[in-house]
């Protein structure tokens, strides 16, 4: 290893460790754990852009430092000019670099308040809001992941581009096994919706984050290839004992979170989503459930809002108002230190 990549490393996490103790949010005083809890929380977006623009500017200006500035870096950094850095964010710090959570929850209210405007925060304004940052995030990881594999620069991704590991051997092969060459393939030509052989920005999206997808084949693509561990008779299909074994157990947990413990029993489940009644339930049928079983980044949005609601609430109103915002700004600011994006183990980890 270069000490220029060891000096990048260092570098990072010194700025995460200043991050975190800059920011120095207390402990939950209370009922984070209610239900899903951190659980749900680690899988949130941040609720704050100001916070999303400030780590994206510590890491683009770690990924740009030389050898030098990435030493000196390491050696001098300090709370108050590493948060300095990225625009408007030392704005809201005290005068000790500590992220002001008041005041940035002051200044964010009346951009949640806003179809009705009318002094309190609905749980559609909170969703709404929480929808848009995890849609930039999103786009922010498709665009990286765009940038740094898109080595002709025409703003788009070949197959080759994205996958180099792959030989024309390895690609006339087309095995099919999780991970090998045809698996891939099969994959990149249903993002592929013009059929040209390249992915644009819109397709990429869907090919990195297809649990995100508007895309119905990719939607079905990704559990048919995730229910294959679950098919125990291996037929393509799934019976009421595999659906009871494997499938229901984590629809309950989320629909119990969403509909406050009204939950249709696994049966009840089941037979709705057998259309054609045959007693099994095939991939088209499964699709309804999907955001309940694999939830991408849009789809916890909504249980975010949930948690935030439950817990900020506190007179059952079913509004917010900036007071119990900010009775509550720990539960609000606890995803400052999230990690939006958990990449399935499917999408990556072969490369």
């Amino acid at each position: 290893m270069s000490k220029a990549v060891v000096y990048i490393l260092i570098a990072t996490a010194m700025l995460s460790y200043e991050l975190l103790f800059s920011l120095n949010l207390e402990e939950p005083k209370g009922r984070l754990n209610r239900r899903f809890g951190y659980k749900l929380l680690e899988q949130a977006p941040n609720f704050d852009p100001l916070v999303t623009n400030f780590e994206r500017g510590v890491e683009n200006k770690i990924m740009h430092q030389d050898e030098e500035t990435a030493s000196r870096t390491s050696s001098n950094l300090d709370s108050t000019t590493s948060l300095g850095d990225v625009a408007g964010t030392y704005h809201y710090l005290t005068s000790g670099g500590k992220l002001n959570t008041t005041l940035r929850l002051i200044i964010l209210f009346p951009l949640l308040d806003r179809e009705p405007k009318d002094g309190v925060v609905g749980f559609n304004e909170l969703e709404s809001w929480i929808i848009q940052r995890a849609t930039e995030r999103l786009d922010y990881l498709t665009q990286a992941e765009l940038e740094s594999k898109d080595k002709n620069g025409d703003s788009s991704i070949s197959f080759s581009e994205y996958l180099p590991k792959f030989s024309d051997d390895d690609i006339e092969k087309n095995e099919m096994g999780h991970g090998e060459s045809g698996w891939w393939k099969e994959k990149f030509e249903i993002a592929d919706i013009d059929h040209n052989g390249l992915l644009n920005f819109t397709e990429l999206r869907d090919f990195l984050h297809p649990e995100d997808s508007r895309n119905q084949e990719m939607l079905k693509w990704m559990l048919k290839d995730k229910l294959k561990r679950m098919d125990i008779e291996n037929d393509g299909k799934m019976n009421f004992n595999e659906f009871e074994d494997h499938v229901y157990n984590t629809y309950e947990s989320y629909m119990d979170f969403e509909s406050n413990g009204v939950v249709p029993s696994s049966k009840d489940k089941f037979a709705e989503l057998d259309v054609n009644k045959d007693q099994f339930l095939s991939t088209e049928e499964l699709v309804p459930i999907l955001s309940y079983l694999y939830p991408g980044e849009l789809a916890n949005a909504k249980y975010i809002t949930c948690f935030l609601m439950n817990e900020a609430d506190e007179n059952g109103d079913g509004k917010l108002t900036l007071q119990e915002m900010l009775d509550h700004e720990f539960t609000f600011y606890t995803t400052v230190h999230a990690d939006g994006h958990q990449e399935s183990d499917d999408d990556h980890d072969e490369l």
